[in-house]
């Protein structure tokens, strides 16, 4: 798979750290189970970490420190796994990260109507209450509303394919965005654009009327 579009550096390193919440981290998992190049630049991202943790000096540990630490990773029955370096693609149309939200693919997906050729389904909540795990589906040739972004936005896409003024984005490709980014993606023809989103807050959109609607489309 050519992946062109990887997540910026310092989100990588958060998700080497284990400081992203839950639908960030499952975004940058599922990316990293579809790029050879990314899962390449964790690597040189740990073992960066790795050699920094070798210079610190050695620290006393309290009495019963290792089960505490046990029993704090045992509380969430839904972390994030790291994504095995070897890691790939499972089989059909999820790949292996995806796969406890979507069980049954992307053919068992119970979309929401959210605008003309736009729909969506929500798969998770971050513990903070405001990081969402979601898909959004774009009809082929159909274009997203111009909008902006009130934090970060992570969108994969898992099919299909989308152009905006920062290039084209296929399979495997994601786009980290900021809220100092405004785009408008538009759909490639001849096949629905699904994409895997992470975000933090309300999308921002220029038009008024998207504006008036927008606590009706939920964006």
């Amino acid at each position: 798979m050519n992946v062109n579009h990887h997540p910026d550096i310092t989100t990588l390193m958060a998700f080497s750290a284990g400081t992203l919440e839950d639908p960030y981290a499952t975004v940058i998992a599922t990316h990293l189970a579809m790029s050879e190049g990314g899962r390449e630049t964790l690597r040189h991202i740990n073992t960066i970490g790795g050699a920094l943790l070798t210079d610190e000096p050695e620290a006393d540990l309290a009495n019963g420190a290792l089960d505490r630490l046990l029993d704090a990773l045992g509380e969430d029955g839904d972390t994030i796994a790291v994504v095995p370096h070897d890691a790939r693609p499972a089989a059909g149309d999820v790949p292996l990260p995806l796969q406890r939200h979507l069980p049954h693919g992307l053919g068992g997906v119970r979309w929401k109507w959210t605008g003309p050729g736009v729909a969506t389904a929500d798969l998770a909540w971050g513990q903070d209450g405001r990081s969402r795990l979601m898909l959004l589906r774009v009809a082929a040739g159909r274009p997203v509303p111009e909008h902006g972004h009130g934090g970060q936005e992570l969108t994969l896409i898992l099919s299909g394919a989308y152009r905006d003024r920062f290039g084209v984005f296929a399979k495997g490709d994601i786009a980290d965005h900021d809220e100092e980014v405004e785009h408008q993606p538009i759909a490639e023809p001849g096949e629905d654009c699904i994409c895997l989103v992470a975000v933090d807050a309300r999308l921002t959109f220029r038009g008024r009327l998207m504006r008036a609607l927008q606590p009706l489309f939920g964006l």
